[in-house]
């Protein structure tokens, strides 16, 4: 699968984010997007460490987003979330590297390798803005 859970989640929150000029607290953001506040609260520190969104602590705390939509690519926010090189299969990208030593009788991973890189052009074509309504 492309896109786990996580990946869809932070979408949604980075999304939910980007209305708002001021800091919103998880459970807000939990609520407009039904996504559980605990699993909420975690993508949204990994986010934070990773630079696409502040997180301020107090009263009026929460999270804004670090950088204009537009400037948040699709394939950062799937290899930061998803933490892993490839997109679709695992699969190494060399047949040099293959974790099952198999890299040598392998006759599926050059068509893996030209849909991972095919991929993660479209992936990096797509910003954040391009999922937001006006």
């Amino acid at each position: 699968m492309l896109f786990t859970k996580s990946t869809a989640y932070a979408l949604q929150a980075l999304i939910e984010l980007s209305k708002y000029d001021k800091p919103i607290d998880v459970t807000t953001i939990s609520e407009k997007t039904a996504i559980p506040k605990p699993f909420l609260a975690k993508l949204l520190q990994n986010l934070s460490r990773n630079g696409f969104v502040y997180s301020f602590k107090g009263i009026n705390g929460g999270f804004v987003l670090a950088k204009n939509p537009k400037e948040i690519k699709l394939l950062d926010i799937f290899k930061n979330i998803e933490d892993k090189d490839t997109l679709v299969f695992y699969c190494s990208k060399s047949k040099d590297d293959c974790t099952r030593n198999r890299g040598s009788i392998c006759e599926l991973q050059p068509f893996f390798e030209k849909m991972e890189d095919e991929i993660a052009i479209i992936l990096d074509k797509y910003t954040l803005a391009d999922f937001i309504r006006n």
